[in-house]
């Protein structure tokens, strides 16, 4: 009997995203391949990185040291102190691999415990576009010292690999397909609005939103639209905007249940998007076979077959509007094309099909 490898896990809860969304079902389903421990910080973790902190600043105060800020603008005290839990743990014992579910967010002081890393792997999963990397990030390789990064998209693959990282492979993301699953088939009645669900923050185009809204107002189709955003993240002009006009309804802290409602009773997912990896609402709209209006651009097509969805091929709210309502008078074909994407979903991007992926990547060491 083969004795199971031992996997430290090095994750965290978005707050806006559920138990279903996102990379949580990763962490649950990787205890059916690895020993799985889960970082946790203790107050010894935490006393260690306020103290860290505090003679950073200080430094800087009284001699003019400037703080190591990392590779990372975003990178915070969460994200180290997440780091040093995980060091203090493998210090502690031996793990054959040690995973961070989001590299960005939580890999940059970790890389100096390598040294003493010798029989351990270290793996993680990339979530940026190339634009990211160019407009935040080091054109150094800042991953050197993780063995193998997983990136969501193939272009995000390419340009990790033309930075000079060594072994990045493309495993798409998952979706909960158990969870987000279809309703009652859809239907759409001749005296009752349309229903458009848009979903999310990071990436999405709200100018495109708004433009689409205002070239709306005049249609002769009432259309209705709900919004999923985070309040944390309405700060553009363009919400202000959207919040002008009376047939859109704002939701923030939806439980997955209310978010999987949503989908269930909506007529099209309209997605417009500055750029994209993987996108948690596309493939959430796809497990629940809703009818799909979203952009082609960056990682996208590693999800949304041709066919699958209409796509937005231009940013301005004409073109958007006109794919809207294509996709009103021809819904039919819409929830064809959606019930097929559903099954291809369910088959090749359930959670246990990319698990077993991830876990083939990192058993092969």
């Amino acid at each position: 009997m083969t004795t199971q490898q031992r996997l430290l896990l090095v994750s965290a809860r978005w707050d806006h995203l559920g138990g279903h969304s996102g990379l949580a079902p990763l962490g649950e389903q990787l205890d059916a391949h690895f020993v799985v421990q889960r970082v946790v910080p203790n107050l010894v973790d935490k006393l260690r990185v306020g103290a860290r902190l505090a003679w950073g600043m200080l430094r800087e105060r009284l001699l003019g040291t400037p703080r190591r800020r990392g590779w990372n603008p975003f990178y915070n005290r969460h994200g180290l102190l997440l780091e040093t839990a995980a060091r203090r743990m493998a210090q502690a014992q031996h793990f054959d691999v040690i995973f961070f579910e989001a590299l960005e967010d939580h890999f940059d002081a970790f890389a100096d415990a390598r040294q003493w890393l010798k029989r351990t792997y270290v793996a993680g999963v990339s979530h940026q576009p190339p634009a990211w990397w160019r407009l935040y990030a080091s054109s150094d390789n800042v991953f050197a010292a993780v063995d193998t990064v997983i990136a969501l998209s193939r272009p995000a693959q390419a340009y990790l690999q033309q930075s000079g990282h060594a072994n990045v492979q493309f495993v798409p993301h998952g979706v909960d397909a158990d969870f987000f699953t279809p309703a009652a088939p859809r239907t759409l009645a001749a005296d009752a609005p349309i229903e458009v669900v848009f979903c999310g923050q990071w990436l999405r185009d709200f100018q495109q939103l708004s433009d689409t809204l205002d070239v709306l107002a005049t249609a002769p189709q009432r259309y209705t639209f709900h919004l999923v955003v985070p309040k944390f993240a309405r700060n553009f002009e363009q919400h202000y905007r959207l919040a002008q006009h009376d047939n859109v309804h704002w939701y923030a802290g939806v439980t997955d249940t209310a978010l999987r409602d949503l989908y269930q009773r909506a007529h099209l997912l309209f997605l417009p998007l500055v750029d994209a990896t993987a996108n948690n609402s596309v493939l959430e709209a796809m497990a629940c076979g809703l009818p799909m209006v979203v952009s082609k651009v960056g990682g996208v097509a590693d999800y949304v077959a041709d066919g699958d969805a209409v796509f937005l091929t231009a940013k301005d709210g004409r073109h958007a509007a006109d794919q809207l309502a294509w996709s009103v008078d021809n819904y039919a074909t819409c929830t064809a094309n959606a019930e097929r994407a559903r099954s291809r979903t369910a088959s090749q991007l359930a959670w246990p099909v990319i698990t077993a992926r991830v876990a083939a990547l990192l058993r092969a060491t």
